[in-house]
């Protein structure tokens, strides 16, 4: 039984081609004014307590409580960081 292979005539220009990266869905934290994690919002998804921490820092970076701009995300592969950094950049 030999498998069969479709192949189309279309070719792609790679000129034109977009990037889509991984976290490109991420439009922001998903926090209400209250700094309340909203339960599915602006392509975060879970992570409430990581949301609403990093919601924390960036008021705070905002109010002149914390000097300078750079924070420090430690965790193991695959637990959101990224997600997260995303979401505070887009805030």
């Amino acid at each position: 039984m030999a498998a069969t292979i479709l192949t189309t005539p279309e070719t792609k220009d790679l000129t034109r081609m977009e990037r889509i990266g991984a976290h490109s869905h991420i439009r922001g934290l998903g926090l209400d004014d209250s700094l309340d994690p909203r339960t599915t919002s602006q392509g975060m998804v879970g992570q409430k307590n990581a949301r609403r921490a990093a919601g924390v820092i960036l008021q705070m970076i905002k109010d002149g409580k914390i000097a300078g701009r750079a924070i420090l995300m430690a965790g193991a592969p695959g637990t959101g960081k990224t997600a997260i950094a995303m979401g505070m950049k887009h805030t």
